[in-house]
């Protein structure tokens, strides 16, 4: 059911910019704004369409796909759940990206060393030690928890220190890198470093030997985070849209590609936990490890578009452009040649 309502908003986001699109698919607005009652009900019966047309598909696919297909299609739907939880670590680097341009200043040196090293490692502490007491320990004192939950939730502290070390060598000569804004990619590198160990955390908590795997709590966490995730990509395709003119990616559209994707990531998280036979939090749990792991592999490369000066900018694009000044084009040296003496004597005077 999930792949056939996603494939009718899919559908839906693409024919919405034609006539037949606008004429099905699209409320207008009036002065009273869209938090009214005569816009909710328009907006209800224009996803009539769609709903018929996710009937449809279903019927197709149940009546075309046999038992064997229908297995194949919950393999792609589980490949599809890592392929969202790669894209969701991308899209938060992205998002931190834009984030340190905007706070870029002049080019400045990166402060590193062994001691903001440690500054760095301390603060990520400091802002863990209260989370892992109020959903770790359910906000108990420690001392009264068995060895086992002390010893999980050290192991997790260790691990914040071991990737704070290694992550410091790993990003050094992205940060160090000269005309450039080396504060601005500090604050980027920090802000990445704590969005990955937050989603380390997330999958920490989800993991059979820390949590009961029947909570309430955590499943309507990860509801929110995955609104979050589908609307920093549907943020991403319209930006991308806007600015090369696809109209598929802007305005209403936005909206069907954004229940499109949430409708997607349902359906393959529903299908990893089925083929794997697990629970559900421990399939999220899996997808942010992977989100984590991207965030961390790709800081170097985030922090390489970060902190550019102008100068080294203008400099950049105009690299390829002055070496094409210099090729002269085969018919333009004919022309050359094929000029007479008077025009080379005025030429001279």
């Amino acid at each position: 059911m999930f792949v056939s309502l996603s494939l009718s908003y899919f559908l839906a986001a693409l024919i919405r910019p034609t006539r037949l699109g606008r004429l099905l698919l699209t409320v207008e607005t009036d002065v009273e704004g869209v938090l009214n009652r005569g816009y909710l009900v328009k907006g209800t019966t224009k996803t009539l369409p769609v709903i018929a047309l996710a009937s449809m598909i279903w019927y197709g696919l149940n009546a075309i796909l046999t038992s064997e297909n229908l297995n194949d299609l919950k393999i792609i739907l589980a490949i599809m759940f890592i392929a969202m939880s790669l894209f969701q670590g991308l899209t938060l680097n992205l998002g931190w990206i834009e984030y340190g341009n905007k706070l870029q200043g002049r080019p400045s040196g990166s402060k590193y060393g062994a001691f903001s090293s440690v500054i760095r490692i301390v603060i990520s502490l400091l802002v863990f030690a209260p989370l892992v007491w109020w959903f770790g320990y359910g906000a108990v004192n420690p001392v009264n928890a068995d060895f086992s939950t002390n010893l999980a939730w050290f192991v997790f502290f260790l691990t914040i220190v071991l990737l704070g070390v290694l992550m410091e060598r790993y990003t050094k000569s992205s940060r160090e890198e000269p005309g450039v804004d080396g504060l601005a990619r500090d604050r980027v590198f920090f802000l990445i470093f704590m969005t990955s160990c937050w989603h380390i955390l997330s999958s920490w908590r989800r993991v059979p030997f820390t949590v009961d795997q029947s909570s309430f709590g955590l499943l309507l966490e990860e509801g929110i985070l995955m609104s979050i995730t589908v609307i920093l990509a549907v943020w991403s395709l319209t930006k991308k849209g806007h600015k090369r003119g696809w109209k598929i990616f802007q305005g209403q559209s936005a909206v069907y590609w954004g229940v499109g994707f949430g409708l997607a990531y349902c359906g393959s998280v529903s299908s990893l936990t089925v083929l794997s036979e697990g629970s559900l939090i421990t399939t999220t749990a899996i997808g942010h490890a992977i989100s984590a792991t991207v965030m961390l592999a790709m800081c170097p490369m985030a922090l390489s578009r970060v902190g550019i000066s102008e100068e080294l900018e203008e400099q950049l694009e105009n690299t390829e452009p002055s070496l094409k000044l210099e090729i002269v084009p085969h018919h333009q040296a004919d022309v050359v040649q094929e000029s007479d003496d008077d025009d080379i004597v005025e030429i001279v005077n």
